[in-house]
């Protein structure tokens, strides 16, 4: 691997680098210009960010540090691979210690992930008002081989009628939380993946995720359903059939496919900004149907003595996005090597509200983010019904960071999920006194992280994740049940997390 980064920045100037180095190589800025923290976004990043890649104000992108060609049916401007190209590679050395070992070989010895995620970005503007951002990642955890695959890939039409920021259409594969206070992308504690098996019902979790709570699915007992309403199936579905109640998704999730538009309503010098938007997804009724998911977020922007400031809040509605799901029991009594399932009469729509905030002054920058989550009540039919469900869950993510020095950050993020869902198993399903019987469980988790930065582009840290969370155990079912055996929660059994690595970009 060294050769290879030593390669690259022969080859790439990197003085000026930053989170997307081709625009800093591209418009010769700084990289305080656009970046707080980097990758945090300072005001304007986030003003050159909204006006797709063009300064604000402006609607430079036809011509602005590009090659032009003359030829019979007039001239084209052409951006240098330099000027459009950035690669960031991330990676980690940790360790996992746990109250009781989760098993599948996840234990609590050293794993060196590195590099862990290589992602190849480019962006910029084929013309005045017309941008694209494409993202390419080499992932070498999510599967048993490394593969490439486009995350992100996004047009955006700036500046809609010639009204300066009034109106902007982005197309494609985005993160719809990308102009939010608190956005799912640009963290400083790059996510630590989960490691569970969802195609299996119950998932197996040997270990949650390490990421913003407030952006996490919330609800237990929930899955992508892909057989008709009320019928029991085996198990062996295809990954993602199971819904961890730690991933990030709707408003905050990673990538949606859809369509969106957002501007300030009085242009460029109005405080207000607004998003509305609609994604693309499959229903959760069997049919595998599409569905439309529809959101929209305003956005209030302040300044005061000498801070820069923001408050945001927003509305996700997704309608027959999940089933609630159960084991059934029934067979279970007499077999319990059958793990068929049985989904709640009718799909459930998910409707998500948040809001979040910013303040950054000097070298501080404070974030949070709270939302809450609601479905339908499940209704199940015979000895199924006695099951307990709680159709609202929250979660909560705040973070300070301070740049305490030239090359040094400190931060701390807090992270707390009130769960939902399925909250307690079918009578019939439990053994007889038992007394913990809870499904789903609070998550509090504080995560400090120590950042150093030998250049502009590049960070040294060492991390770690603190799971505050009260001992919680999963029922005892008598093997009535796969995967609920009396052992601790999957939410309360990683006891922390403490990695050091690398994230650079050039």
């Amino acid at each position: 691997m060294l050769p290879i980064v030593a390669i690259s920045m022969f080859l790439v100037d990197i003085g000026a680098a930053e989170a997307v180095p081709a625009f800093a190589r591209k418009f010769q800025a700084n990289c305080a210009l656009c970046h707080t923290n980097v990758p945090r976004l300072a005001p304007f990043g986030q003003q050159f960010l909204a006006n797709g890649y063009q300064f604000p104000g402006t609607m430079d992108g036809g011509d602005t540090a590009k090659i032009k060609l003359d030829g019979a049916q007039g001239p084209v401007t052409l951006d240098t691979l330099s000027n459009m190209m950035a690669v960031r590679l991330r990676g980690d050395i940790q360790k996992a210690s746990f109250k009781e070992e989760p098993g599948n070989g996840v234990d609590d010895r050293w794993a060196i992930e590195m590099p862990k995620i290589v992602n190849f970005f480019f962006g910029g503007t084929v013309a005045e008002n017309i941008s694209y951002f494409i993202e390419s990642e080499y992932n070498t955890m999510e599967s048993n081989e490394p593969s490439v695959k486009f995350e992100r890939v996004v047009m955006q039409f700036s500046n809609l009628g010639g009204a300066q920021g009034v109106a902007n259409l982005k197309v494609g594969n985005f993160d719809p939380s990308s102009l939010f206070s608190f956005p799912t992308h640009r963290q400083q504690l790059n996510p630590i993946l989960p490691i569970a098996d969802t195609g299996t019902y119950p998932p197996a979790i040997q270990r949650i995720p390490m990421l913003p709570y407030a952006f996490s699915s919330k609800m237990f007992g929930l899955s992508n359903s892909s057989a008709t309403a009320g019928s029991s199936i085996d198990g062996g579905f295809n990954e993602g059939f199971a819904m961890l109640p730690f991933a990030p998704t709707l408003y905050n999730a990673p990538v949606q496919n859809g369509i969106s538009v957002h501007g300030r309503p009085g242009g460029d010098g109005s405080p207000l900004l607004y998003q509305v938007g609609l994604a693309l997804n499959d229903k959760a009724d069997g049919t595998r149907d599409q569905r439309t998911d529809v959101y929209a977020m305003l956005r209030f922007d302040f300044q005061a003595a000498g801070a820069d400031a923001q408050i945001s809040g927003f509305w996700y509605n997704a309608p027959d996005a999940a089933r609630a799901t159960l084991v059934n029991i029934m067979p279970l009594m007499n077999d319990p090597a059958d793990n068929s399932i049985v989904y709640a009469a009718d799909p459930t729509d998910i409707t998500r509200v948040g809001i979040g905030a910013r303040a950054q002054w000097e070298t501080v920058d404070v974030y949070f983010a709270y939302t809450q989550d609601s479905i339908d009540t499940p209704v199940f039919m015979g000895g199924l019904a006695t099951s307990q469900w709680e159709d609202t869950a929250t979660g909560f993510s705040l973070e300070a960071d301070w740049r305490f020095h030239a090359n040094w950050m400190f931060g701390v993020r807090y992270d707390q999920m009130d769960a939902g869902g399925l909250k307690r198993l079918p009578t019939v399903a439990t053994a007889t006194g038992s007394a913990n019987d809870a499904i789903n469980a609070t998550v509090q988790m504080i995560s400090p992280i120590l950042k150093y930065y030998p250049s502009p582009n590049i960070a040294l840290y060492t991390r770690a994740h603190i799971n505050m969370s009260s001992s919680s155990t999963l029922p005892d079912t008598n093997g009535r049940v796969v995967g609920f055996s009396g052992q601790e929660h999957p939410a309360s059994n990683l006891e922390n997390v403490l990695a050091f690595g690398v994230d650079m970009a050039f």
